[in-house]
């Protein structure tokens, strides 16, 4: 089975069990079909403004270059600098969007997301990976979006 077809069906299940994981059913064929726009899109070159909003430092939006499937450069929009290495690390390109909605599909408390009409992207990612701590939510926002022909 592959891994994405193994990652829905679980994802299903925990949905139809309805154990308090913050996922329904219709989350699960709503991020399926955001996936499926992106993956039909072809486009493996684009830039993306992501931003990280969270309490834990750098919250700065981020201008995010992908050539052929992989990032090159995350410059802080601001300034035209080069992100710090310790925060680019935590500021993902488009498939890590997905992934992180998959993560907290299964891991977090509460989850909500928004994807790109067109394109099918995370265009809002907000999560609280544990009800009873504090200031642990975590949400990003992902906008600019230009394909690199």
């Amino acid at each position: 089975m592959r891994p994405r077809t193994f990652l829905t069906a679980a994802l299903l299940m925990l949905a139809a069990c309805g154990n308090g994981d913050p996922v329904g059913t219709g989350f699960v064929l709503s991020l399926r079909a955001a996936q499926a726009r992106w993956e039909s899109s072809g486009i493996e070159s684009y830039e993306i403004t992501v931003r990280r909003l969270c309490f834990c430092g750098f919250v700065e939006p981020v201008r995010v270059r992908v050539v052929d499937g992989t990032i090159v450069s995350r410059t802080v929009v601001s300034s035209g600098e080069p992100v710090p290495h310790s925060y680019a690390v935590h500021i993902p390109h488009v498939p890590g969007l997905f992934a992180i909605v998959e993560e907290a599909a299964v891991a977090a408390d509460e989850l909500d997301a928004s994807f790109d009409a067109v394109y099918g992207f995370p265009t809002e990612i907000s999560i609280d990976g544990d009800e009873v701590a504090v200031d642990d939510e975590l949400v990003f926002l992902a906008e600019a979006f230009t394909p690199i022909p």
